[in-house]
């Protein structure tokens, strides 16, 4: 009797802890891991290269700025933070929106791109406010050498002349860096 006890009671512990799944909090459940991952329209970002994603301090701007690669370059997610408080020299760990009010009060410009190869150039999205309120980093982590966030937006394909087709739209979510800092 012990022993049906036993095996009916292990049995509903391997039953819970097998149907628990992680929720990322922006977009669903994701397995994805790496220094650099995202889902682009709900599909994987190719596996980034060590040599083409980056995350970068230029000085002279105080711009920290993210980058995902991989190796083909036929796809790449940029992250651009630049700093408007000139008493910090890079922004600190918290949620950074994109939303150009920031501006106005002198604290931060967030901007967004995924940009993809056609076969002869690269098409083009980007986070535009006007379009879509969508958008965070969030900095968990950051030093002089090193950083660590999370991050999703909404982008629009940017045409020739310069506007924006608002029916042409990316959803990255799921995203997440861990990289080294090169100071520039």
């Amino acid at each position: 009797m012990k022993r049906i006890l036993f095996l009916a009671v292990l049995g509903a512990v391997l039953m819970s802890v097998t149907s628990c799944k992680k929720d990322s909090g922006s977009g669903g459940s994701s397995n994805l891991s790496g220094p650099f991952v995202a889902t682009v329209d709900g599909a994987a970002f190719p596996n980034a290269d060590m040599t083409r994603t980056t995350a970068k301090f230029v000085t002279s701007t105080k711009m920290l700025q993210i980058i995902g690669q991989p190796a083909d370059a036929k796809e790449t997610i940029v992250l651009s933070l630049m700093n408007f408080d000139n008493t910090i020299a890079m922004r600190g760990v918290g949620d950074y929106d994109i939303n150009p009010a920031q501006v106005a009060t002198g604290k931060y410009l967030l901007s967004a791109e995924y940009n993809k190869w056609n076969g002869s150039g690269y098409d083009q999205w980007f986070a535009e406010y006007s379009l879509s309120t969508v958008g965070k980093l969030t900095i968990e982590s950051i030093t002089d050498t090193h950083v660590k966030g999370s991050f999703y937006f909404e982008a629009f394909k940017k045409n020739t002349n310069g506007s924006f087709d608002a029916s042409n739209k990316k959803s990255i979510t799921q995203g997440s860096f861990d990289l080294d800092i090169k100071r520039m």
